[in-house]
């Protein structure tokens, strides 16, 4: 008698992208590659934007485990995320693990999340808690950084219920959630689990995002194609930049931009509710007072009309993705959201 084959081991990509990150490199990779994964086969991936602080060098030398991409350029977060997503799809991952360079691993915690999708299929993707950084020493995981705080703090709403109270919530029906699971709006990039599967019939981050919302935009398609996604409440991981990264110039025209780009992309809104949303935002925005940060009234006034254009000149491919999600939401019509705006 031939004994059974043994069974096949998933395969878990994780992927790091840095800009000039070899402050945090060191020990981002080093409790990555220290993982327990003792059910799983486990790469590391280091996609390098342009940087010109010699990350890519520093990797090589002191992580000759961690598989290394270098780009030409800085494609910025969603781009170069996409160039190391495609390499491990191409390299059979079962899963894809993005992390910030600014975080620490806890030993157990890329285990633990496979373990979780394993038992659960229906959920695409998920994400540890966040908690505050630490230098050096074991990955505690001690209290809360700013986004899980925040993350607690609104639980299941709609991601613009500060904005339109009483939309409904993305959340998927109580029966057949697991435990100990929060199913908040988005899963952050800084710690995202996901599915090959999903990112196979669903697709990557939207190119155009550039940096920020690109996330939150690939969350709300998988539950569209009738997946659940989901912060898992027990699981940790420590990141540095939790609460966003600072007051800047690129930070405020990034996530102005985006947030337009997002809402006009959501076919869940109707164009009336979106165009009031949208005219509340502006009159915020020209007065400098942005989501991405303060500013004077009349860097206000440029930012936002360089913003418009922007966006203008997007009007084609609104269209284009406005189609697609409604093919990709029409195909899985009980993944709908009850009721529009």
């Amino acid at each position: 008698m031939t004994s059974p084959a043994p069974a096949r081991r998933p395969k878990v990509a994780t992927i790091t992208v840095g800009t000039n990150e070899s402050r945090w490199l060191p020990a981002c990779l080093s409790t990555l590659l220290s993982s327990n994964t003792p059910d799983l086969d486990l790469a590391v991936w280091y996609v390098d934007n342009a940087s010109t602080d010699r990350s890519t060098e520093l990797v090589r030398d002191n992580h000759p485990q961690t598989r290394i991409i270098q780009n030409d350029s800085n494609l910025g977060f969603a781009q170069a995320n996409n160039v190391g997503m495609r390499a491990a799809l191409a390299d059979g991952a079962d899963f894809v693990f993005l992390v910030n360079p600014d975080t620490r691993t806890p030993p157990d915690l890329i285990q633990q999340l496979t373990d979780f999708m394993e038992r659960w299929p229906e959920y695409g993707i998920c994400g540890p808690m966040q908690y505050s950084y630490s230098e050096d020493g074991p990955v505690v995981l001690d209290e809360y950084n700013d986004w899980s705080r925040t993350a607690e703090r609104c639980g299941e709403a709609d991601g613009f219920a500060a904005d339109r109270p009483g939309r409904p919530s993305p959340a998927g029906p109580a029966a057949g959630r697991a435990p100990d699971t929060l199913e908040h709006a988005y899963v952050q990039g800084a710690a995202f689990f996901v599915r090959a599967e999903l990112l196979r019939s669903v697709g990557l981050f939207d190119r155009v995002f550039h940096t920020y919302y690109e996330e939150t935009d690939l969350c709300r398609r998988a539950r569209w194609a009738g997946w659940r996604v989901a912060l898992n409440l027990g699981l940790g991981i420590q990141h540095f930049g939790g609460g966003g990264t600072g007051a800047s110039t690129y930070r405020r025209v990034q996530m102005r931009r985006n947030r337009y780009y997002f809402l006009f992309t959501d076919i869940t809104w109707s164009w009336p509710a979106a165009v009031s949303l949208a005219g509340r935002w502006l009159r915020e925005d020209l007065l400098g007072r942005s989501v991405g940060g303060t500013t004077t009234p009349l860097r206000g006034w440029a930012e936002t009309a360089a913003a418009t254009w922007w966006l203008l000149r997007l009007a084609p491919t609104i269209a284009r993705r406005r189609r697609t999600h409604r093919s990709l939401r029409a195909t899985h019509p009980g993944a709908r959201s009850k009721g529009a705006p």
